[in-house]
């Protein structure tokens, strides 16, 4: 059987993934922050395996910008960078504009009750299931696909928005704009929908600069 570092090649791919898959959520979450250090030696010893899934997936994260590669240095954090916010939110608006009003051509009963049931979360993670749902109902899967990509790109910008501000404060603005979005599907307004959802990514991404711009 093929071996990495002495370690049979399945069993390094594994332990790629799943260390792939913990820092991500812990990038993500800002548990590790922006500008943060990763050591590959630190986190072998950590996770308790080699160096090789390690450092494999280090550069998963770098190839998707969430670390930079240091020569003699480590993987960096990337900073949570102000334009590539504006540029996220810009291309979400454009997509979820359409998706909104999809969805809304499409709903049937049961897809309106798992919206509903979703709008009425404050949970941290109920926000990008409410719009990684209504991509779904749109039908249009690479839409969704994509979609999914750039609400990784604005996850951690997202976490520092609702650590700056009183999180109630920022469950509850936001689980009454998805009601409202919620209820514009629900009565079949492609143009309210898609109208509620741009004012929606627009007022996030206003808050998610300021929130960032008092780092």
């Amino acid at each position: 059987m093929p071996k990495t570092d002495g370690v049979p090649l399945a069993e390094a791919q594994t332990s790629r993934g799943k260390i792939y898959g913990l820092l991500k959520n812990e990038i993500f979450e800002c548990r590790i922050a922006p500008s943060e250090i990763l050591v590959v030696d630190e986190l072998a010893k950590r996770f308790g395996v080699s160096r090789t899934p390690v450092r494999e997936a280090l550069l998963a994260l770098a190839n998707e910008g969430l670390l930079d590669a240091k020569h003699h240095v480590g993987f960096i954090v990337a900073p949570v960078n102000a334009k590539e916010i504006v540029e996220t939110y810009s291309l979400r608006i454009v997509l979820e504009k359409e998706s909104a009003r999809l969805a809304t051509r499409n709903a049937g009963s049961h897809d309106l009750e798992r919206l509903l049931a979703i709008a009425d979360k404050s949970d941290p993670s109920g926000g990008r299931r409410f719009h990684s749902l209504i991509a779904e109902i749109s039908g249009w899967g690479v839409l969704a696909q994509m979609l999914e990509t750039l609400m990784d790109k604005t996850a951690r910008s997202r976490t520092l928005f609702v650590t700056s501000h009183t999180p109630q404060g920022a469950s509850f603005a936001e689980k009454y704009d998805h009601r409202m979005i919620y209820g514009a599907i629900a009565s079949h307004d492609e143009e309210e929908a898609s109208s509620l959802m741009e004012m929606h990514l627009r007022e996030a991404r206003k808050y998610i600069l300021g929130a960032i711009s008092a780092i």
